[in-house]
């Protein structure tokens, strides 16, 4: 079924996995997207998946936003395509296992540019180009493990993720603060276990995970309240709650 054009949304790691599902319902609701990933071949196949029976226009920029250069590149690529964003989704993220103990510094900055810099850095650069959309809204997707301390049941691995996500928790608040004057709305989405492809050999069942489909959903929330109301945080667990491997 043809939608009618309701605005325009930038998805980072819109390639796959939660980028992936957030797309494929902002395109459902008629938005019009800039997807952006790493994977240019990637993103091609989810651009024809997700233009099939609608009428949103969809361009691509593969790009690796954890280089300055490269966002710098997206703004530029907006600016010349006249890419004028209604929502920023920053999604883009990785996991890297590592402990205050073991980690070199080298893997605690990747993660921390990948992360949490990349979203800093692309929120100001794209700030001007926001303010000229309307309903305007920037989306964050962070994780369940910004709300407690990562070490589950013994396992340590995952403390540099954590910080990670506690320091796109802490900014995300400031920058909802931040927008306020603008009218721009700021949601923080907190989701656990989403079955992905970095969840790929689990031995654990799909019925354990949260479907990336679901995150989708309640961006669809988000974006259909009311322009005077914002929805600034959401948790999402799988019902049998959290798990670590």
């Amino acid at each position: 079924m043809k939608n009618s054009i309701v605005g325009t949304a930038i998805v980072t790691g819109g390639s796959r996995g939660i980028g992936r599902a957030i797309a494929q319902e902002l395109a459902s609701m008629g938005y019009n997207l800039l997807l952006v990933a790493k994977d240019s071949n990637r993103l091609k196949k989810t651009a024809e998946e997700i233009s099939k029976g609608t009428d949103v226009k969809i361009d691509l920029l593969p790009c690796d936003l954890s280089k300055t250069a490269d966002i710098d590149a997206l703004y530029e690529f907006c600016v010349s395509k006249k890419i004028i964003p209604d929502v920023l989704v920053n999604n883009a993220g990785i996991y890297v296992p590592g402990t205050t103990k073991e980690s070199p510094i080298r893997e605690y900055d990747n993660i921390m540019s990948v992360n949490a810099r990349s979203m800093f850095y692309l929120t100001q650069k794209i700030m001007p180009l926001l303010k000229k959309g309307h309903n305007q809204r920037v989306i964050v997707i962070s994780s369940v493990w910004a709300l407690d301390s990562y070490p589950a049941d013994g396992n340590e691995d995952g403390t540099i993720y954590a910080i990670s996500k506690w320091a796109v928790r802490g900014w995300s608040r400031s920058l909802r603060a931040e927008l306020r004057k603008h009218n721009i709305g700021v949601s923080t989405i907190y989701p656990g276990a989403v079955f992905t492809d970095e969840w790929k050999g689990t031995t654990r069942p799909k019925e354990n995970f949260i479907k990336p489909e679901d995150i989708g959903k309640v961006v669809r929330a988000i974006l259909e309240t009311s322009p005077q109301t914002v929805i600034e945080e959401v948790i999402l667990r799988p019902i049998g709650g959290d798990f670590h491997e």
